[in-house]
């Protein structure tokens, strides 16, 4: 059976676990449209669908501003983990009708966390697919130029979902398609860096069953550089805020 595993990430409000919902065919991840997050630490759970395996791993709202250093360090770590060897894809959940200046910074940021090939395992999620008066393509198309920049820099992968229909696999169908595409231009391979490899050779060694293995503590080589790479992706995302400030106080 082919495995595929996918990681949720966006910010707090958007729909990253009610799309985790949809994916796995039923209420696994608390879900709330609200801005202060439910998902308080990355979960993984799994589903079938069309022959395949799918893993889907839940992340707290990384892309908030909000968040502590330690905080999106502590979640980085145990993402890695529950992901090792690594993901086959990085869902990028957007909302429909909302684009901050932090998401007009997600791609470069996620890219400073685990470098400049993630982009290659990007696929973006709209929400609210619901609120639509138009096609996904003509929204795009018509939307912010920052969005359209976000979606290129995704080798132009994008779907749209509506979490209040849970029964349309249709659009769950759509989505492991253009997984099945993007996991083929990549040689049949997860993505893997060195903090997914130093993790998964931790699993390894351990004489549990790999569910128990992937939520142990351990001493990773890797903290420091991602001490870091934490760093500079807060800071491209404060980037983000800090531009769109100034081009507010130059319209005023």
């Amino acid at each position: 059976m082919c495995i595929h595993q996918g990681i949720l990430i966006g910010k707090t409000g958007v729909g990253k676990s009610a799309v985790g919902n949809t994916i796995l065919h039923r209420r696994v991840f608390e879900s709330s449209p609200s801005a202060n997050s439910v998902t308080e630490k990355s979960q993984k759970a799994e589903t079938s669908f069309d022959k395949r395996e799918i893993n889907v791993i839940d992340t707290p709202g990384i892309l908030d501003t909000s968040k502590s250093k330690d905080l999106i360090k502590r979640e980085i770590v145990r993402c890695i983990q529950v992901s090792a060897p690594g993901p086959h894809v990085f869902l990028l959940v957007l909302q429909i009708g909302r684009f901050t200046p932090e998401e007009q910074k997600s791609v470069q940021a996620l890219q400073e966390l685990f470098g400049e090939e993630a982009s290659k395992y990007m696929i973006v999620v709209f929400t609210h697919g619901d609120a639509l008066k138009c096609s996904i393509e003509d929204y795009v198309k018509k939307g912010h130029v920052g969005l359209r920049r976000v979606i290129q820099s995704c080798g132009s992968r994008y779907v749209v979902f509506n979490n209040n229909d849970v029964k349309n696999r249709a659009q769950v169908r759509i989505l492991i398609q253009k997984i099945d595409e993007m996991v083929a231009a990549n040689g049949g391979e997860c993505f893997t860096q060195e903090m997914f490899r130093e993790a998964e050779e931790k699993i390894q060694q351990q004489k549990v069953d790999r569910a128990v293995a992937e939520l142990l503590e351990y001493q990773f080589g890797f903290l420091g550089i991602l001490d870091n790479r934490v760093a500079l992706f807060q800071q491209v995302l404060l980037e983000g805020l800090r531009e769109q400030f100034e081009l507010d106080s130059g319209t005023h």
